[in-house]
C-alpha cells in the first residue's frame, strides 16, 4: 500500500501543542500524504483557525460548532475517496511509517486494524497498560464494570477483562481510535459512524457491526502512536468532567446496543454505586464539590433525550441561565442523549442515569430537581426526594392538556400531586391541566423563553412586507396533529386572486403521507421544505408564521417568530391566546379546521397592510413577557417558594 491509497483524518478540539505534534510526526513518517482536519473547538476557541494559517498544505474544515466526534469524522470521511483512511486522535504523536497496519488492512474481510499504542506516562516494570491494550474483547456488562473499578489490568488472564493477557492478532472486541486504519470497502458496506455517540464509543459500535457483518478487526505487532488519553481535555477539569461523562453514556450505550437497555441502565446504577466506595472516586467528587462555594440550591433538571424538540431546548436554555445566575447545574438524561449535548456549556454537567438510579453527585446542601410531566422523571423526583429533608421537588408541565379527559393516568397525576410545587407555562395551561384531575395545592406559572435581554436587540426585526407575494411559513415536527394539511387545505379555499406562498419547514414520520394530501390546486404554491436548522432558517423570509396545530401546550416557535418581528397566526389552544394578547399582538384562529383557517386567511391576506404593526406589537410583548430571564425569574420564584 502507497500513499496514495489512504488519507490521515484528525479531529481536533482546542488544543494546538498537541495538534502541531501530531502532524509532525504524520509528516515525519508519511511525508506528503493528504491530511484532513476538522475543527471541533466552536467559535469561542480560535486557536486551531488562527495554526491553520501556517499549514496550507493540511485540508482545513474551520468554523463549525462541535458536532460531536463521530458526526465529525462522518464529514471528513465523505470527502475522501481512497481505498483506506487512518484515524489519528490530535493528541497522539505517530512513531513509524505504520507498514505493518497497512499490510494487515489490505487482507481479506479487514474492516479496521490498528498498531500497538504507548503511554508515555507508563512507568518501567509498573502494573498496568500494555502497548496491545488499544485492543479489546468482546465487552458485556461485568467486563464493563471490571473496567470503571480499574481491575480490568490486574485481571486480564481471567475472563472478566476486557483487556487481552497476550498480544492478539485478531480482536473480538474493538480496537480503539486513537489510531485506527479503516477499510472504505467496509465503511460503505455498515455505514458511518452512528452520530447518536458524540465523544467516545461511536468506534466500538461500528466496529461491533463489523463483526457482525463478517467483517474482521486486526491487531499490528508494531509500535505506532503514543498516546495518554484525555490530552485535549487535561487542562480544563470541567471539559475533562463532561468526558468522563460522556465516557460513561457511550459504554452504557454500546451495551444497550449489543444487548438490552437493562444493560445499559445496569451498568449506570452499579457505575454510581461504585464512585460512592471507591476511594478515587470520592476524591474526584470531593474536588468537585469544593469548586463550589456559594449559598444557592443546587439544581437537577430532568428529561429523557435531549432530542430537537421544544420542551428539550427548554430544558437547555433554563439550564444555562440558572448556572450564569450562580447555581450549581446538573440535567440528568432518564434515556439517552442527544444532538443537544453539544449546545451545553461545561459550567453544566449532562449525566445519563435510569429514573430508578438517582444517585446524582450535587453540592452539601439544598438541591432541588425540576422534572418533568413524564412517568419516568415522575418517578425520578419520587425516589430522589425520598428521606431527604434539604430536598425539593418541582414537577414542570409541558404536556399539552386533553380537553375531555385527564391529561395524565390517574397514578402519574397523583405521583405528581405529591411534589413541593407544580409549575405550569401559563394560566391556561394550569386551567387546562387541572380541569379533570387535582395535580397539588401549590403551584408556578414560568413561561418558556427563547432570547434574553440582552440577546433580543442582537436580532434585527424582520423586514415585512404589506404588498406583494406574502410569505407564508410553518415550522414544526411533521406529524398529523400538527396540522399541516389542514393549513394546505385551507389555502386552497383562499381566493385565487390573493398572492402568497408557503413553506413548510420540519420533518417526521408523516410528512409524505401529509405531503400528499396538498390539493392540487396549490401545489405550485406550497413549498415541504424538509428539515430545517432552526428558526432563523426557516423564518429568514417569512412575513407570516402560520401554527395550525390543535393540540400545543406552549409553541416555542411562535416566540421565536414574535422575537424576530413577524407576525403570528395560530389556533386557540392552550397557551396561545395567553402568548398572542388575546389578538393583540397576533391572530388568533378560533378553532384547527379548514374552514376557519380559510376565513382567518383570507381576511389577513386581502388586509396585508396589518401585518408590520402585528409584528412589531408581538415583539414588543415577546420582549416584555417571555424572555429567557422573565423564564429564569419565574423559575427562581418557585425554587424560592418550595425551601
Amino acid at each position: 500500500m502507497t500513499n496514495s491509497d489512504f488519507e490521515v483524518l484528525i479531529v481536533a478540539y482546542r488544543t494546538v501543542d498537541q495538534l502541531a505534534e501530531a502532524i509532525a510526526s504524520t509528516r515525519k513518517y508519511l511525508g506528503d500524504i493528504t491530511i484532513r482536519v476538522w475543527d471541533n473547538s466552536g467559535p469561542d476557541h480560535p486557536q486551531v483557525a488562527e495554526f491553520s494559517a501556517d499549514h496550507p498544505d493540511i485540508d482545513w474544515h474551520l468554523g463549525s460548532a462541535n458536532l460531536g466526534f463521530a458526526a465529525a469524522v462522518n464529514k471528513l470521511a465523505a470527502l475522501g475517496t481512497t481505498p483506506y483512511f487512518l484515524l489519528l486522535n490530535p493528541d497522539a504523536v505517530l512513531l513509524g511509517d505504520l507498514a505493518e497496519t497497512r499490510r494487515l488492512i489490505s487482507g481479506d474481510r479487514v474492516a479496521a486494524a490498528a498498531p500497538l499504542i504507548l503511554d508515555p506516562h507508563a512507568q518501567p516494570g509498573r502494573a498496568g497498560t500494555r502497548p496491545w491494550d488499544v485492543a479489546h474483547r468482546r465487552g458485556n456488562l461485568v467486563r464493563a464494570l471490571v473496567d470503571r473499578a480499574w481491575y480490568s489490568p490486574q485481571l486480564r488472564s481471567t475472563p472478566l477483562s476486557s483487556l487481552y493477557p497476550e498480544a492478539p492478532q485478531e480482536v473480538s472486541g474493538y480496537l480503539t481510535g486513537a489510531c485506527l486504519m479503516i477499510n472504505r470497502a467496509a465503511w460503505t458496506d455498515l455505514g458511518p459512524f452512528d452520530e447518536e455517540f458524540f465523544l467516545y464509543g461511536e468506534e466500538a459500535d461500528w466496529q461491533r457491526r463489523a463483526r457482525e457483518a463478517g467483517w474482521r478487526l486486526l491487531l499490528a505487532n508494531e509500535p505506532g502512536v503514543t498516546h495518554a488519553g484525555e490530552g485535549t481535555v487535561s487542562d480544563d477539569p470541567r471539559a475533562g468532567l463532561r468526558s468522563g461523562d460522556l465516557l460513561r453514556a457511550g459504554i452504557a450505550l454500546n451495551l444497550e446496543r449489543a444487548a438490552t437497555v437493562h444493560h445499559g441502565d445496569a451498568y449506570l446504577a452499579a457505575t454510581s454505586a461504585l464512585d460512592r466506595v471507591q476511594r478515587s472516586a470520592r476524591r474526584r467528587r470531593a474536588a468537585l464539590a469544593a469548586t463550589y462555594t456559594g449559598s444557592k440550591p443546587s439544581v437537577i433538571l430532568t428529561t429523557n433525550r435531549l432530542v430537537y424538540g421544544g420542551a428539550e431546548r427548554h430544558h437547555v436554555v433554563l439550564a444555562t441561565e440558572l448556572a450564569n445566575r450562580g447555581y450549581p447545574v446538573t440535567i440528568v438524561c432518564m434515556q439517552r442523549f442527544g444532538p443537544l449535548v453539544s449546545e451545553i456549556g461545561h459550567n453544566i454537567r449532562v449525566v445519563r442515569q435510569p429514573w430508578w438510579a438517582p444517585l446524582i453527585d450535587v453540592p452539601a446542601g439544598r438541591s432541588v430537581t425540576i422534572t418533568g410531566d413524564t412517568n419516568t422523571e415522575t418517578g425520578f423526583g419520587t425516589l430522589w426526594r425520598a428521606g431527604h429533608r434539604d430536598r425539593r421537588w418541582l414537577a414542570a408541565a409541558h404536556w399539552y392538556p386533553k380537553t375531555d379527559r385527564g391529561t395524565y393516568s390517574e397514578p402519574l397525576a397523583r405521583a405528581m400531586s405529591r411534589a413541593d410545587g407544580f409549575v405550569a407555562l401559563s394560566p391556561a395551561h394550569w386551567r387546562g391541566l387541572t380541569t379533570f384531575q387535582s395535580l397539588g395545592d401549590r403551584h408556578f406559572i414560568a413561561p418558556n423563553g427563547v432570547v434574553s435581554k440582552a440577546e433580543l436587540p442582537d436580532i434585527a426585526p424582520a423586514v415585512i412586507r404589506d404588498s406583494g407575494t406574502i410569505r407564508l411559513a410553518m415550522l414544526a415536527r411533521i406529524v398529523e396533529l400538527k396540522n399541516p394539511h389542514i393549513l394546505t387545505a385551507a389555502l386552497s379555499k383562499v381566493p385565487e386572486h390573493l398572492d402568497w406562498t408557503l413553506d413548510i419547514f420540519g420533518d417526521g414520520p408523516d410528512r409524505e403521507r401529509l405531503q400528499a394530501l396538498t390539493p392540487e390546486s396549490v401545489l405550485d404554491r406550497v413549498r415541504w421544505r424538509g428539515w430545517s436548522p432552526g428558526p432563523d432558517h426557516a423564518l429568514a423570509q417569512a412575513d407570516l408564521l402560520c401554527g395550525p396545530s390543535g393540540t400545543e401546550a406552549f409553541p416555542l416557535v411562535i416566540l421565536e417568530a414574535m422575537a424576530r418581528g413577524i407576525p403570528v397566526m395560530a389556533t386557540d389552544v392552550c397557551s396561545v391566546p395567553d402568548i398572542l394578547d388575546d389578538g393583540a399582538a397576533g391572530f388568533i384562529v378560533p378553532e384547527p379546521s379548514v374552514d376557519a383557517w380559510a376565513a382567518a386567511l383570507t381576511d389577513v391576506l386581502s388586509h396585508p397592510e396589518r401585518l408590520p404593526a402585528v409584528g412589531a406589537a408581538g415583539r414588543a410583548r415577546m420582549a416584555q413577557q417571555y424572555t429567557v430571564d422573565a423564564m429564569a425569574d419565574a423559575y427562581e420564584a418557585a425554587i424560592d417558594g418550595v425551601f
